[in-house]
């Protein structure tokens, strides 16, 4: 069945079509007035079902035709080097423990990094409680975390500013790669 099968070129009744003072019994008047509303759910649960029975069957085409996994090497050369020349973000958390320089290892070099506590908090004035790396080529006092060839790491200048490893604190982050 097609979805067009279940398309609604008019209602069965149309309230606009009774008189101004209709003359029907009460229930009669009443399914009049429920008769459209009902229609269109019929027809919307039909085109409901039928985009279930499709989608299953695209499914397993998918599964049969390509294993249920599509890899980059099944797709055009195009399509591939236009994947491989987009960077990939990836997320990670760690739990604080107070020690300055922590290494947070990500197995790649990446192209910026953004810190943060987990609960949002933001920090007092003075203290520094997420931060924005990017690559430079030289670290500046304001540096609380830079990266490095396999991820990124934590730092603190000597005025112990540095809130993006406290003990027991969880911290989030963001790694473009």
């Amino acid at each position: 069945m097609s979805f067009s099968d279940h398309k609604i070129t008019a209602f069965t009744h149309r309230i606009a079509d009774l008189p101004d003072q209709p003359n029907l019994p009460a229930d009669e008047l009443k399914a009049r007035f429920d008769s459209s509303p009902e229609e269109l759910r019929v027809a919307h649960n039909a085109v409901c079902d039928d985009a279930a029975r499709l989608e299953a069957r695209v499914e397993g085409i998918v599964a049969e035709t390509f294993g249920d996994t599509i890899t980059e090497s099944m797709l055009s050369q195009e399509l591939s080097a236009d994947m491989a020349r987009r960077s990939d973000l990836y997320w990670g958390t760690y739990i604080g423990n107070s020690e300055f320089p922590r290494d947070i290892t990500l197995g790649f070099a990446p192209q910026m990094v953004f810190v943060m506590r987990a609960d949002g908090m933001t920090g007092s004035v003075g203290y520094t409680y997420q931060c924005l790396a990017f690559p430079k080529d030289e670290m500046t006092d304001d540096d609380f975390c830079l990266l490095t060839a396999n991820g990124f790491q934590l730092i603190d200048s000597e005025n112990k500013r540095s809130r993006l490893n406290s003990s027991n604190i969880t911290y989030v982050y963001a790694a473009l790669k």
